[in-house]
């Protein structure tokens, strides 16, 4: 998987929300390019699950901490905002050691695969 701009980065923030979610949505039946099969989620190491539980909620906080002011913004200062808040967001993935590959592919599996995000989600409340 090939992250061309940092616009993805707060996307896959956005997704990190639907992981929390309630239930597995559409995402269970789109087939996502360069995703880890399904059996594949149990050799994901614990390590790896605790530093993408932690970015997560590191992510989570730069989104919540942009989210109002984006909201009252004209298009230009969101523009400002949006490119900030993706920086903050990459910076916050690579500080837990993790590529944002690597963080993408957690939270796609997280998404289809019950198991990892049990774990996800409990590796990122251990970080509040």
């Amino acid at each position: 998987m090939n992250i061309g701009t940092p616009t993805l980065v707060l996307g896959a923030a956005l997704a990190a929300f639907s992981v929390a979610g309630p239930a597995p949505s559409r995402a269970d039946s789109v087939n996502h390019p360069g995703q880890v099969p399904a059996t594949q989620a149990a050799k994901i190491p614990d390590s790896t699950i605790a530093k993408a539980g932690s970015a997560l909620h590191d992510v989570s906080k730069v989104q919540q901490d942009y989210e109002t002011q984006m909201q009252s913004a004209t298009p230009e200062q969101k523009q400002g905002l949006s490119d900030k808040a993706n920086a903050e967001a990459m910076q916050a993935i690579t500080a837990r050691g993790l590529s944002v590959d690597q963080y993408v592919s957690v939270l796609k599996l997280a998404q289809s695969d019950p198991s990892v995000k049990k774990r996800l989600l409990d590796a990122a409340e251990k970080t509040r």
